[in-house]
């Protein structure tokens, strides 16, 4: 399998723990969608995990061109953004497995290995907190939001400047201050510390994903 996320630890973190499962083998980590599929067009793996944000290619595309490989590669999406309408968009698009950060190494475990030998499309598994994927869009402002908007938001909550927030998402602080104003006018609030609060108590940023190390 390939793993592919612009943060390093993680990449390293899910390496190490799949690793040790004898019947895994990790042949290659991508920082970026473009390097994703480069990487799964060398070495044609069974399956590929992907982050949603990346720089340079995300997700989306990085999926569509690895599905037109022969043979395709079954793509497990695992992410922090547990949005309905991610789920609903990558999953259309031919992922077999959309997971939430959130969810325990021994699910990530599970669901590679039940992709791996599924064989079909009705082999879709997605792990991500049951009432995102029933939440309307009345029910669900931060719906609203873009990935890269979420992004920034979670950045925010773990209490990063907005010069830390660029330099980790590769943007400037100018386009970092643009993020957090739309994100303020989407959530209807008028500050970070409202807009985190709110994320936090509406379940859109969890204990866990605050608490994760950036690189």
């Amino acid at each position: 399998m390939i793993l592919a996320d612009d943060h390093a630890m993680v990449r390293q973190g899910f390496s190490e723990m799949l690793s040790a499962d004898a019947g895994m083998v990790v042949v290659g980590e991508a920082e970026n969608g473009r390097e994703a599929v480069a990487l799964a067009e060398r070495t044609r793996p069974d399956v590929a995990i992907l982050d949603v944000e990346m720089p340079v290619m995300g997700a989306q595309a990085a999926l569509k061109k690895m599905l037109d490989l022969s043979p395709p590669p079954k793509v497990v999406i695992v992410t922090v953004f547990a949005d309905r309408r991610l789920v609903q968009e990558l999953l259309a698009l031919g992922a077999s497995a959309y997971l939430s950060k959130g969810a325990s190494m021994r699910t990530l475990l599970d669901t590679v290995r039940s992709v791996a030998r599924g064989g079909d499309e009705e082999n879709v598994i997605v792990s991500v907190p049951r009432e995102t994927l029933h939440r309307t869009e009345k029910d669900d402002p931060g719906g609203d939001l873009t990935p890269r908007e979420r992004e920034v938001l979670l950045l925010a909550a773990r209490g990063l400047s907005n010069g830390r927030i660029g330099e980790n998402l590769h943007l400037s602080k100018t386009t970092v201050k643009r993020h957090l104003s739309n994100i303020y006018e989407k959530l209807g609030v008028h500050s970070r510390g409202e807009a985190v609060g709110k994320a936090i108590s509406e379940g859109w940023i969890s204990s866990w994903d605050i608490s994760r190390t950036t690189d």
